[in-house]
């Protein structure tokens, strides 16, 4: 008989495609392409509905098209991984749900402070803490980015003609 020798798995790295790992991405894939189909469907019924609303079709049309981003570029990443195989750095079990439920409640609290604080305050406020606790960035990077995101998306968004909540800062 030959000797075998028998590698056992890095902790935390399971090659098993039914570990916990591999089902949380799937489920995360599978949520982010609900959304982004969710997205275009709702897109096509404000198109369909409100044709004789000033602004129904365009607003309609970018519903549909970030949906359509959003199912695209999950399939890329979802490809990407497939062809990568198993993730080399994997997360602990803890971080895997304390990551999420973290970034959900982050959300939550940028909607609920989206109509007193206006779109522009609170995108900067909610970028800033997310590129904070996610991104490990210095202060000053993170400054840059959120204010120049939220007032850069605000502008953008007034060029479409988008109403957005203002609040203390009435601009645009």
């Amino acid at each position: 008989m030959q000797d075998r020798d028998t590698q056992l798995p890095a902790a935390g790295i399971s090659r098993n495609p039914y570990s916990a790992a591999a089902l949380a991405r799937l489920v995360d894939i599978a949520l982010l392409l609900l959304v982004g189909f969710a997205g275009i469907a709702d897109g096509l019924r404000i198109i369909l509905t409100k044709a004789d609303a000033v602004g129904g079709v365009p607003a309609g049309g970018w519903i549909v098209l970030l949906g359509a981003l959003l199912v695209a570029g999950t399939c890329g990443h979802a490809v990407r991984e497939i062809r990568a195989g198993e993730d080399a750095g994997t997360l602990d079990s803890g971080d895997q749900l304390k990551q999420p439920v973290i970034a959900l409640a982050m959300l939550l609290i940028y909607i609920a402070l989206i109509e007193p604080l206006g779109y522009t305050l609170s995108t900067a406020l909610f970028m800033a803490v997310y590129l904070r606790l996610f991104g490990k960035y210095g202060v000053l990077t993170v400054a840059g980015i959120s204010i120049a995101f939220a007032f850069g998306s605000s502008w953008l968004w007034a060029v479409m003609d988008m109403m957005l909540p203002q609040g203390p800062l009435p601009w645009p």
